[in-house]
């Protein structure tokens, strides 16, 4: 029989050895599950380091890749003191021919600008062939540019005459006016008012109006420290603009670029898009002579009937003290889209088009495919630069209640396209399938950030 303290020491014994087996179990666990992912991390590095070199990366779990078949994984790239670079995604998109191909897409944490791109077939059959001369090409149009993106020409009409005395033909003297029919991320609706003397451009005011009628307007929001963009705060940036298109006169003579910015205007690194497309619509509207007026009187006319007949007063919510109609039209595309034979959308009409297609007096050409705004000058020209289209755009007339509206680019409406580029000549396909996948990036983190958009 074991005596007591014999008793006490082979407990004690016993417990030492299941301690000691406990720790190289874990030990050994540990050391296991530190390889593997050692093993995972160095994989996940030879795989995505051309497109975004980290420290580390984690995948992405999250019930919004189940709405997303095309998608193979999403990733998070770390620097080494644990801070977020990026995503790469990893997809598998159909070529226009309905073949494979295998992409990799990375882009800033921050902005979703792409970053990188590189091509991924190893594992598929038959996949669709990207040459590596096209691909360079490609990735000059792509990388850097905020997502989503779509096609437009390179068709800017330029003038070597830079002389002073510049001006534009056929402008009648009158104050005019054009504002976006949607918001934008920060709710603003941008509007550009634009006075013309002796068929000289004298004043352009570029601002922008917020859908909540409390908010100030996006210039004194900025002075205020309350809108915030890099560089210059934003009413000097279009306090700048503005003098500069006194200058020339001529919007298209102010060099924006595929991606909105503008590199001759001193201090100006915003988004210039809006007002080029909006100061356009001024010039096409003192073609047309019509006024501000006229414009804010159909503007009026268009909002109560998108409420309908007995909705006045609910219709009047959205027109602020200074009479401007804040009501962004993004759920009604069908209002203002241009669509082409294939129904995709191509271009929006101007108000003086709307309000006249709406009573069904429209007597102006067929428009053309057209950058947003879509007008036209009063001698049914058009003024702004085409989207990726050959077919015409809305026929005179109505609208009627069987008409399809569909998106620009993969599913996704113009109001939202951040970048505007040119395919790359001689491949158009290649070029399409590569923005597929870059635009399939951005509707999986607008669902999984909850963005909201346009």
């Amino acid at each position: 029989m074991m005596t007591h303290s014999q008793l006490k020491q082979f407990i004690t014994e016993a417990i030492l050895l299941f301690i000691l087996g406990a720790a190289i179990v874990i030990g050994g666990h540990l050391l296991s599950s530190n390889n593997a992912m050692r093993r995972i991390q160095n994989e996940y590095h030879s795989r995505f380091e051309e497109v975004l070199d980290c420290s580390s990366y984690e995948k992405v779990k999250s019930k919004a890749l189940n709405d997303f078949p095309e998608i193979n994984g999403v990733y998070i790239g770390y620097d080494q003191a644990g801070i977020p670079q990026g995503y790469v995604v990893d997809l598998t998109v159909k070529s226009p021919g309905e073949q494979d191909l295998g992409i990799l897409v990375s882009l800033d944490y921050e902005s979703t600008r792409v970053t990188g791109l590189a091509l991924d077939n190893s594992e598929i059959e038959d996949a669709y062939y990207i040459g590596e001369d096209a691909m360079e090409l490609i990735k000059e149009k792509v990388i850097g540019r905020q997502i989503p993106i779509t096609f437009e020409t390179e068709d800017y009409s330029e003038d070597d005459d830079n002389s002073e005395n510049y001006t534009v033909e056929g402008l009648n003297d009158g104050v005019y006016y054009a504002q976006r029919l949607f918001d934008d991320r920060s709710r603003y609706i941008d509007y550009v008012e634009m006075e013309i003397e002796n068929g000289v451009i004298t004043r352009v005011n570029w601002d922008a109006f917020s859908t909540d009628k409390t908010n100030q307007d996006r210039s004194e929001a900025s002075l205020k420290g309350a809108y915030i963009i890099s560089g210059l705060d934003w009413a000097t940036q279009s306090y700048n603009l503005c003098h500069a298109l006194l200058e020339c006169q001529e919007p298209d003579r102010l060099a924006m670029k595929s991606d909105g910015t503008t590199d001759i205007v001193e201090g100006v690194t915003c988004d210039i898009r809006p007002f080029v497309d909006l100061s356009k619509e001024c010039i096409a509207n003192s073609k047309a002579g019509y006024g501000k007026e006229e414009y804010m009187a159909d503007l009026n006319a268009i909002l109560l009937y998108v409420f309908g007949e007995g909705k006045e007063d609910e219709a009047a919510k959205y027109i602020n003290e200074k009479g401007n109609v804040v009501f962004s039209f993004e759920k009604t595309p069908e209002l203002y889209t241009i669509y082409n034979d294939d129904n995709v959308a191509v271009g929006y009409m101007p108000v003086r088009q709307i309000e006249a297609t709406i009573n069904g007096t429209w007597s102006g050409e067929t428009l053309k495919p057209e950058a947003t705004p879509a007008v036209q000058d009063g001698d049914g020209n058009n003024n702004t630069p085409d989207y990726d289209s050959t077919e015409d755009g809305l026929t005179p007339g109505g609208l009627t209640e069987n008409q399809i509206i569909t998106d620009s680019m993969d599913d996704l409406p113009m109001s939202e396209m951040a970048s505007f580029i040119a395919p790359v000549p001689d491949y158009y396909d290649e070029t399409r399938t590569v923005i597929k996948a870059c635009n399939t990036c951005y509707k999986f983190l607008k669902e999984y950030l909850n963005w909201k958009v346009n």
